[in-house]
Formats: structure tokens, C-alpha cells, sequence
């Protein structure tokens, strides 16, 4: 009879499963896709896909195919809120942040500010013998293609008592980061091997803001907001309204706080929307600005797989380069592709940790066909 009763009960919890399962893959997911045409269509079904990851919550995209604009909304903006995001609703776009951080060194390298083969004990106050191997210093360019060696994050973020798990850069500070910089040691040749580090960039927006005079928002407004008329994109969330906003959410879809970055703005803090982001993608596309066209050009590897100033270099199978950058924080994941040659491309915000890889791929696929 035990084993019965057994038998039934795991029964039962499969087919309990099951149909819970079911049950999440047939949920009417909120969209104002308007299904009028084969995109429409391409679209809601990759989405679809992406939605049976349970963790799932909102999604924004923006598409640019042959110069021409679309945008897709789905989910909400709050688990259970019923809010269907817009494409001027803000998310967190993380280390997407970055590739602005790249333009700025640009401008700052066109300003004669810094130079990229400079070493960069040129800029940081204190004596750093640590900050060089085997007599090669770390340069500029180093800091944003991943290449310093500097390590991704200094252990004195998460070794602190009052680190904070789900805000983890809100109290770090520029002294800290430098204490870390004294702290590690180098075991490779700058400039010879990727490594991806948060605290690179970060210390290079210390740099840019330096030899600026000026805090790094004003600066990104300033050469590259402004000019490209992204009036939405933000650090500060002050004054938005509730249902402008999409809220990160962790792996049980619970809202967490957005991860503030106050004195390491470079490295992720911006918060934006597919609006801006599209003309951001329309801009990359044409190199409208000056700082951006160089901001492009390889400083690791070469112009078919490489680094750029904090710009991801690859080439699809179908011979078309792409400059791209994704990100991701403690509830929100992003992704953004160009596809210069095409004037096409995408960006994708969501505002929960759902796995979003598969959807990339599918919209790169998507942007390549004309």
C-alpha cells in the first residue's frame, strides 16, 4: 500500500508539474505588438520562447532594420502590476553604460586630454609600482578593451561590513577602488590578454572625469545626450512616475532595488529607454559623431573580432560587422547590437534575470534579413 500511495503521490506532483508548466506557456502574455505583419509575427514568436523562462517579467525591444524603426513591449513593468512597459519606459541598461564611457574617452582623446598609449599612473594620484609588468605599464587604451589585468571586482566590494548583496557598488568609493588598486598584483603583460573588469572602467571614468573637471553624467550629456537628442536617458529616477519606470526583479520575479553606482558612474549607472536607445543604435550606425567613429576603431584584436573603446567587435557568417554590448544587474538584463553595413540593429531591455541569449540570437538573425 505504501508503495502505492507512493506511486500516486509522485503521480500526481508530475502531472501537477506538467500542467503547471502548461499553464505558463499558454499565459496571454500583455504586448502591443499590433501582428500586422511577417516582423510582427517573427517577433512574438521568439518572445514567446523567451516568456516560458518562469523568471521572465517585462521586455522592451527596439528593432532597426534598413533604418527603419519598430518597437515591442511586453510583460510589466512590476510583477502583477498590469503596467505593459513603452519604449519610453526607463530600465536599468547596466554595463551598456560602457560604450558611452568609450565615446567619452573618444572625445577626451580628440580634446587631447589623455592619449591612449599613455600610462595611466599619469592620471591617478599616489605612487603604483604594482600597476606595471615586466616594464610594460598599463595604458589608457587598456582600460577600455579589457586588457589592463586590473582584476573584474576588487575583493574590498564584497569583503566590507556593510557590503550590500542586492546594491553592491551604492557605498563603494573612489578611495576604495584605489586602496584596491594598491592592493593587487599583476601577472601578465597589459595589453596581451582579455579580461573583462568592471573596476577598469570604473577607474577609467575616475580618468575622464579628472581630466574633465566634471562628473561623468554632464560630460555623457554633453558630447553625447544632447547632440543625439536622447532626452530620456538618466542616472537619476527622481521626478519619474511609477509607471515609467520598469522595476529589476531577482529570479523569484520579487522586486530589488536598481544598483546605484554614485561614484563609479562609468561602469553601469545610466538608465534608459528603447526610445533613446534606438536613436543611440541610428547614431552608431552612421558614426554621426566624430568621438564615435573612433570610438570604434579596434584597440584589441582587429575589425572582424576585437575590442573598441568598450565596444564588443565581431563579425556575423554573413560577413556583417557588428559593434555591440550587453549588461546586466541584480534584476534587469540588457543587450545592444549594430549592424553598421545593414543600418540595422536592436536593443533589448528587460527588467527581470531571465535568460535572454536566445532571444539574441534570433533578433541578430532577424536584422541581418532585408
Amino acid at each position: 500500500m505504501k508503495t502505492f500511495l507512493a506511486i500516486v503521490f509522485s503521480f500526481l506532483m508530475l502531472t501537477g508539474s506538467f500542467a503547471q508548466e502548461a499553464q505558463m506557456i499558454n499565459l496571454k502574455i500583455s504586448t502591443d505588438n499590433p501582428m500586422r505583419n511577417r516582423l510582427d509575427s517573427l517577433i512574438d514568436q521568439r518572445v514567446k520562447t523567451y516568456f516560458k523562462d518562469k523568471r521572465a517579467v517585462g521586455l522592451s525591444l527596439g528593432v532597426v532594420i534598413s533604418g527603419k524603426t519598430s518597437f515591442y513591449n511586453y510583460g510589466e513593468t512590476a510583477q502583477g502590476n498590469q503596467i505593459l512597459p513603452s519604449e519610453t519606459t526607463l530600465y536599468e541598461i547596466g554595463s551598456m553604460t560602457k560604450t558611452f564611457t568609450g565615446i567619452l574617452l573618444a572625445q577626451a582623446v580628440l580634446d587631447k586630454k589623455v592619449a591612449l598609449d599613455d600610462d595611466i599612473r599619469k592620471y591617478i594620484k599616489g605612487d603604483y609600482p604594482n600597476l606595471t609588468y615586466k616594464g610594460t605599464p598599463i595604458r589608457i587604451r587598456d582600460l577600455a578593451n579589457h586588457t589592463s589585468r586590473i582584476t573584474r571586482i576588487f575583493p574590498n566590494l564584497w569583503e566590507r561590513k556593510n557590503y550590500k548583496e542586492d546594491n553592491p557598488y551604492s557605498d563603494y568609493t573612489r578611495q576604495l577602488l584605489y586602496q584596491g588598486l594598491h592592493e593587487m598584483k599583476m601577472d601578465t603583460i597589459p595589453g596581451s590578454l582579455y579580461s573583462y573588469s568592471n573596476m577598469a572602467v570604473g577607474l577609467l571614468g575616475c580618468i575622464l572625469e579628472d581630466a574633465y573637471k566634471e562628473q561623468y553624467f554632464n560630460l555623457i550629456s554633453r558630447y553625447i545626450l544632447s547632440p543625439l537628442k536622447m532626452e530620456s536617458t538618466r542616472i537619476n529616477l527622481t521626478g519619474i512616475p511609477p509607471k515609467g519606470i520598469a522595476y529589476p526583479h531577482n529570479a523569484n520575479r520579487e522586486v530589488v532595488p536598481f544598483w546605484d553606482v554614485p561614484e563609479l558612474p562609468a561602469l553601469g549607472a545610466l538608465r534608459s529607454n528603447t526610445m533613446d536607445m534606438v536613436k543611440y543604435i541610428i547614431a552608431n550606425n552612421a558614426e554621426k559623431l566624430q568621438p564615435i567613429a573612433l570610438s570604434h576603431k579596434p584597440t584589441f584584436g582587429n575589425a572582424r573580432e576585437g575590442m573598441g573603446m568598450n565596444w564588443f567587435i565581431h563579425t556575423t557568417p554573413e560577413g556583417y560587422q557588428v559593434f555591440e554590448h550587453s549588461g546586466g544587474t541584480g534584476g534587469s538584463r540588457s543587450s545592444l547590437q549594430c549592424l553598421p553595413k545593414l543600418n540595422s540593429g536592436f536593443v533589448l531591455l528587460s527588467n527581470s534575470l531571465a535568460d535572454r541569449n536566445g532571444l539574441e540570437k534570433e533578433l541578430l538573425a532577424i536584422v541581418q534579413t532585408r
